[in-house]
């Protein structure tokens, strides 16, 4: 990974809401592995995500685990959250 790279990673999660996040979690009891995870835990799969994303020689990429989605852009990288999605027809 390159430096800048690296850059967008890490503004991505400095301003990414983490603590909403695991408040949810917890309010929910939303468990990875029979518990809920923790900050280094949220933080340490959201960094994978990002640069395992960053990594993909594809232009477009979509990847996600445990509620959280990364989606590389051919303008740019975008971590997100998700507690609902619709159904599937």
């Amino acid at each position: 990974m390159t430096q800048e790279q690296a850059q967008v990673v890490a503004q991505i999660l400095e301003r990414f809401d983490f603590n909403k996040v695991l408040n949810h979690m917890r309010s929910v009891d939303w468990q990875w592995f029979d518990e809920v995870p923790d900050m280094d835990d949220l933080k340490g799969t959201a960094t994978r995500l990002l640069v395992e994303a960053q990594m993909d020689p594809q232009e477009v990429v979509s990847m996600g685990t445990g509620g959280f989605r990364v989606y590389k852009l051919p303008w740019g990288l975008e971590l997100t959250f998700s507690i609902v999605r619709g159904g599937s027809f």
